[in-house]
């Protein structure tokens, strides 16, 4: 009986103990339960009106930085302006010899500031058909990547002046560096040589929100494998860029921008030149498509460009 009893006192007193800790204490876990709850969600709900904050604002920093450039050049071709752009294009090339070449480069830029940025021309593709060659067996052909090419140019302060009535158009010298590393997977792709040109250039504003650009660089080798020819080589790249109608309706955003490269080799004594006409269309604000036939003219040597055909696409980002 005393066991029982001692038994059931146990039970009973532990039943009680249970009871009171049930009755006591769940309403105050339920309120810290409901509590942290209510942290987590509020935290939860912080988080993601944060995080579609910073979204929104990425956004509109986004869309105010490409608005800007574009209204400092709408058509992504004004050497004056450094703004980060993707401008891919593929190319068509006929020389003089027969040899047909098809290129397809991830063209851009990157702004380091209102004054320097750097160009780069990476070759995704190259295939070189050598078999219009005479003499060449049918067939022969080339297929890789070829050189990379990173040029810098730099628009010092001081190389900005003004004109016109009342100082409203404006002009700039500018500074620069070419670099062209022999990157080509296949010997006849490229050059075999690090060439480097130093480079001087003016641009103004023309009537009708035009201008004109005159670029000029010097080649010359800095390294070069065995058998390499020696480069001693100024290029020229001048252009005139003209806006035909102003951005808005489906005909609007139009230009016209040909482009006259005159090229000497001072190791051959070979002048040539070659003539491009671009022409292209604004479908949105820093979107922008163009198409750009090209031809050699006063041609001397084999090796210089007879027609070319470049198609692209410029994107602001």
């Amino acid at each position: 009986m005393m066991y029982l009893n001692r038994r059931g006192l146990y039970f009973k007193s532990t039943f009680s103990v249970v009871f009171a800790l049930t009755f006591f204490m769940t309403p105050f876990q339920i309120h810290a339960n409901e509590v942290v709850g209510t942290e987590q969600k509020t935290k939860s709900n912080v988080n993601q009106e944060d995080i579609a904050k910073y979204e929104d604002l990425k956004k509109a920093a986004k869309k105010e930085k490409v608005q800007k450039a574009v209204e400092q050049d709408a058509t992504g071709n004004d050497p004056r302006v450094f703004s980060d752009k993707w401008m891919p294009y593929y190319r068509h090339t006929e020389l003089e010899n027969g040899l047909k070449q098809q290129d397809l480069t991830a063209f851009g830029t990157m702004r380091f500031s209102d004054r320097v940025g750097m160009f780069y021309e990476v070759p995704l593709a190259q295939k070189r058909d050598f078999s219009g060659i005479s003499g060449v067996p049918s067939g022969t052909d080339a297929t890789g990547m070829g050189d990379i090419d990173i040029k810098f140019l730099w628009r010092p302060e001081f190389g900005d002046w003004t004109f016109g009535e009342g100082g409203k158009m404006s002009g700039s010298v500018l500074f620069g560096t070419d670099f062209l590393f022999p990157t080509a997977t296949d010997d006849l792709l490229g050059g075999d040589a690090l060439l480097f040109a130093p480079i001087v250039g003016f641009v103004w504003d023309m009537p009708l929100h035009g201008f004109i650009a005159m670029l000029n660089l010097y080649y010359l080798d800095v390294y070069k494998e065995a058998g390499a020819p020696d480069t001693s080589r100024y290029v020229g790249r001048w252009f005139y860029m003209q806006p035909l109608t102003p951005p808005g309706p489906w005909y609007g955003g139009l230009y016209l921008m040909p482009e006259f490269q005159p090229i000497y080799d001072f190791e051959t004594d070979d002048y040539s030149s070659w003539l491009g006409l671009e022409f292209g269309k604004m479908f949105a604000p820093g979107r922008i498509g163009y198409i750009k036939p090209g031809w050699g003219l006063g041609n001397s040597e084999l090796i210089d460009r007879d027609l070319t055909l470049e198609v692209g696409f410029r994107w602001f980002f």
